[in-house]
């Protein structure tokens, strides 16, 4: 290796260290936040190495409240966090979705879906006011739908998130006993609803919706390429919202 790839090498390893110092310094503070029942959802970190490659990370740990994500955070320093949209019955040890991989050493004990809340995804790259325009759409849809509790999330890049927490008692009937269907059923019950939304022009990422195996990025934390904040938004001062950066 050449004397300057060596220093590039380096100097790359450098910023690495910094912008985890950086992260560390606000985590140790942050408000942070947990989806409900946290205890049965997965929390996955993307962690950046010295070569600024990202490999992905589960928390071993129940995830039961705030100090203990924190601890995680504080720690691992990652450049993204996220939170499972569903809640599984063991989720450290969630498995493959295809159950013949059983053999592999995934129970199916491992992929029994509890339960799902109902998750959005809106990105419009490059143009932040044409995402704030189908956020809007998407609020006035779901509560003509009569979903009353939302949560509107900026994703810390290009878009927003939605929350329906009380998606689930409305629409989302009980779960067949059997694991192999659970995952189908629930996939069933959001069907009609996004299938209208899209319809009406509303530009929303259909897997993050529909896929009870999706992952989304929690809030409270920074997004590690922009380095802005993902954090709640209040749709009435929706138009106002101007994306938090990390300070230096």
């Amino acid at each position: 290796m050449s004397l300057r790839a060596r220093w590039r090498r380096a100097r790359a390893k450098r910023a690495v260290l910094r912008r985890r110092d950086r992260l560390r310094a606000y985590y140790a503070r942050a408000d942070l936040w947990l989806p409900p029942r946290p205890t049965f959802r997965q929390f996955r970190f993307a962690l950046e190495g010295p070569d600024g490659k990202l490999r992905f990370r589960k928390v071993e740990d129940r995830v039961k409240d705030v100090e203990t994500l924190r601890r995680w955070l504080v720690r691992l320093a990652p450049a993204h966090a996220y939170f499972t949209t569903s809640r599984w019955l063991d989720p450290q040890g969630l498995g493959p979705r295809d159950l013949r991989k059983r053999r592999a050493g995934y129970p199916i004990a491992h992929n029994v879906l509890l339960g799902q809340e109902l998750y959005f995804d809106i990105d419009a790259p490059g143009d932040l006011a044409a995402a704030k325009a189908h956020a809007r759409a998407l609020l006035a849809f779901l509560r003509a739908e009569e979903l009353r509790d939302l949560a509107l999330v900026y994703s810390g890049n290009k878009g927003f998130h939605v929350h329906a927490y009380d998606f689930e008692p409305r629409f989302l009937p009980r779960l067949p006993e059997d694991p192999r269907k659970r995952e189908a059923a629930a996939q069933a019950a959001r069907a009609d609803l996004v299938t209208r939304i899209v319809k009406a022009g509303i530009g929303i990422d259909v897997d993050v919706t529909m896929d009870p195996r999706r992952i989304l990025r929690l809030p409270g934390t920074v997004h590690g390429k922009t380095f802005n904040i993902c954090e709640f938004v209040d749709p009435a001062g929706l138009a106002a919202f101007r994306p938090r950066h990390l300070p230096q």
